[in-house]
């Protein structure tokens, strides 16, 4: 399971995190009853795209810099959010 977390992780952590995430938005319009043919719809997507790619493009072109991969990246945010109980007390 924690494989499976970590692939998650990866791919949320990267820059199609933003394609991914504003299609569960789009899809949560939709399901919600949003009309596809009204700007309502569009602009929501929108915005939340624009913002979201900025802030994935900026975190990658940092992992870039600091010569890290994906698999390091996701490793490490993996370890902070759910590290073993007696390792949090070390810090």
């Amino acid at each position: 399971m924690k494989a499976v977390f970590k692939i998650l992780l990866r791919w949320a952590l990267s820059p199609f995190g933003a394609l991914l995430y504003t299609g569960v938005l789009a899809t949560f319009l939709l399901i919600a009853g949003a009309d596809p043919s009204r700007t309502i719809f569009w602009l929501p997507l929108a915005i939340f795209f624009g913002v979201c790619a900025f802030y994935d493009i900026s975190a990658y072109v940092v992992q870039r810099r600091k010569g890290l991969t994906s698999e390091q990246v996701a490793d490490a945010v993996f370890e902070r959010l759910w590290s073993s109980p007696d390792e949090g007390g070390e810090q």
